[in-house]
């Protein structure tokens, strides 16, 4: 923990190497807080959450780097390089949504519940967009958030489906 944690910005680091940690924003930070048994101390979590919330949450999932980043690239688009550069430099990722969901309901419990419906029912008007009953394997991570990738990925709506099945879920025993 004392490794990756980062006071100053209230977050993890990407990665620690021989020249200290990488301060990139993004979202490999909600896997330890998204564990059962997470290495973190639980104190960290609300601060960590802000900071993804802050800089990686848009309206169609989680982006891969924020767009603070001046290695940051919010469009899907040009040459196979730009667009291999893209997917993990800012390109927004619906299945990160089920971690995210997962960590903001154990952090902010009911209060959450609302805007992990919005994230959700943003999707709604994509099922019969492409692949019908499917949803895009990533969008843009600059707005309108135009859909790229697979036009029918599985991760992407496994993890939609699971989020919407975490919500049940947590409304079932909310009651």
């Amino acid at each position: 923990q004392n490794t990756f944690w980062n006071a100053a910005r209230g977050c993890l680091a990407d990665y620690v190497g021989n020249d200290g940690q990488n301060m990139d924003i993004r979202p490999n930070q909600l896997c330890p807080l998204a564990c059962k048994y997470s290495p973190l101390d639980e104190e960290l979590s609300p601060s960590i959450l802000r900071v993804v919330s802050n800089e990686l949450v848009t309206s169609r999932g989680i982006r891969t780097l924020s767009p603070r980043d001046s290695k940051y690239k919010g469009v899907y688009e040009g040459t196979q390089r730009d667009r291999d550069l893209a997917y993990h430099q800012g390109c927004t990722r619906p299945c990160l949504l089920e971690p995210y969901v997962k960590v903001s309901l154990n952090v902010k419990g009911p209060s959450f519940v609302k805007k992990a419906e919005w994230l959700v029912e943003g999707f709604y008007d994509d099922l019969g967009l492409h692949g019908v009953g499917a949803f895009s394997e990533l969008y843009d991570g600059d707005p309108p958030h135009a859909p790229h990738g697979a036009i029918s990925s599985a991760l992407s709506t496994a993890a939609l489906l699971s989020v919407e099945r975490m919500l049940d879920k947590y409304r079932e025993e909310s009651k």
